[in-house]
């Protein structure tokens, strides 16, 4: 059998200042202890700039990545240029040791189109050639999706020190300064587009301000001034980011002021005992 966790160190030690809990075990509430005690330094910062959390997440992501990423990064050499070309063919790449001995298994499973099936609302069923990503839930996909994400994303981080950048799968947390954090975003944007033609979920991005001192319309006013005051941002203002100052999700587990997270907890209670008596 093979282990559904790679090398610790490839995912969570390759770089500096992001951290990839994918495949990790109990990795959701690793990923947010790590993002709730980041937050906890906001009071080292000015309310002109101040700590914030900007979360990213892509639209579909298992089924749209590229595969020749991971096929890369099993090879140890790059087929393709990367990076907006700061990463040329044939250039090294760093793998996780563990899969090496795995080249064959997805090969067969990732080396040719596969077939999708699904049944339209007339009862049809419909069978489709893909060649890009895999099926989320199939055991091994995350660590598959994790492998070849990690070195787009990595590249991207080592380029903003300024930030902390953890992940579990695609959904990404940046957590610096709002200026900083900006900068780190719209460049993630671009090269999860042309690397691994990945899309931002536009629901999904969202902005969180730990400061409870604030009121919604301080934190708002901050973030629409950061983006008017750089045209490099211009491509996140579209996008219309969601803005909170009470609690965020990480991956689906709560954080931050603690009556936010009593009453998502509750919220959240209610949901599952509704679905047990249906």
């Amino acid at each position: 059998m093979l282990s559904h966790r790679p090398n610790k160190y490839y995912l969570l030690g390759q770089y500096d200042n992001f951290l990839q809990f994918a495949g990790q075990k109990d990795g959701t509430t690793r990923c947010a202890q790590i993002v709730q005690l980041l937050l906890a330094n906001h009071v080292d910062h000015n309310v002109s700039d101040p700590l914030v959390a900007v979360q990213l997440d892509a639209s579909n992501a298992f089924c749209s990545v590229y595969r020749q990423p991971q096929f890369d990064v099993l090879a140890l050499k790059t087929s393709r240029s990367y990076d907006d070309g700061r990463v040329q063919v044939g250039d090294e790449l760093p793998r996780p040791r563990t899969l090496d001995k795995y080249w064959g298994y997805f090969l067969s499973m990732q080396g040719n189109a596969s077939t999708m099936r699904f049944s339209d609302n007339q009862g049809v069923t419909h069978h489709l050639p893909c060649s890009k990503g895999g099926q989320q839930g199939d055991g091994l996909e995350t660590i598959r999706f994790a492998v070849t994400v990690h070195p787009s994303i990595g590249r991207v981080c080592a380029r903003h020190l300024d930030c902390k950048v953890v992940g579990i799968c695609d959904d990404i947390i940046i957590i610096a300064r709002l200026s900083k954090a900006l900068s780190c975003a719209v460049e993630m944007k671009k090269i999860l587009k042309s690397d691994l033609d990945m899309d931002l979920n536009v629901p999904k991005f969202n902005v969180f301000f730990p400061d409870t001192s604030f009121s919604l319309d301080t934190p708002r006013s901050a973030l629409d001034s950061a983006v008017r005051a750089d045209p490099a941002l211009a491509d996140l203002a579209a996008m219309g980011a969601g803005v909170s100052t009470d609690g965020m999700r990480v991956a689906g587990f709560p954080v931050c002021v603690d009556a936010w997270v009593k009453t998502f907890v509750e919220k959240k209670a209610r949901s599952v005992i509704t679905d047990v008596a249906n």
